[in-house]
């Protein structure tokens, strides 16, 4: 009877535990967490190196993206690429491209230069979608 005491309460306690996670399950979830807080840095430092260090003042962003280079020691460095129209100066303004980088800090490159960090078989760009609105909103609410 013991036993069967024993049986029962081990079955009913392995029916209310949590199934475990697998390796793969468990490191998504922690890379999907990283790549959002990555995503929210990136759209900060953007925006606030925008509204800080102007001419040029964007007037809107377009195909603003989030993507990732693998470093040979598999260290991933995150970049957000896109394009920006600057306030018309007495002329028609043209798209420009930007890229700012996750570093220790951040870098931002504007110009031809800046799209040169977002090329290359290297680079992965991640499923983030679109994010012009998103830094759209960032820079007008530092206006």
């Amino acid at each position: 009877m013991r036993y069967l005491a024993i049986v029962i309460i081990t079955l009913g306690l392995t029916a209310c535990s949590t199934p475990p996670v697998s390796r793969d399950e468990s490191q998504a979830a922690r890379s999907k967490a990283s790549t959002g807080s990555v995503v929210e840095f990136l759209l900060t430092s953007a925006a606030t190196d925008f509204h800080n260090h102007r001419p040029p003042d964007p007037v809107r962003f377009r195909d603003v993206r989030i993507g990732h280079v693998v470093s040979s020691s598999g260290k991933e460095q995150y970049r957000m690429c896109g394009q920006f129209l600057p306030a018309a100066e007495g002329g028609k303004a043209e798209w420009t491209s930007f890229a700012t980088i996750k570093t220790s800090g951040y870098e931002q490159w504007l110009g031809a230069s800046a799209a040169d960090y977002c090329k290359g078989s290297s680079f992965v760009w991640d499923t983030e979608g679109d994010l012009s609105s998103a830094l759209q909103s960032r820079l007008d609410s530092l206006r």
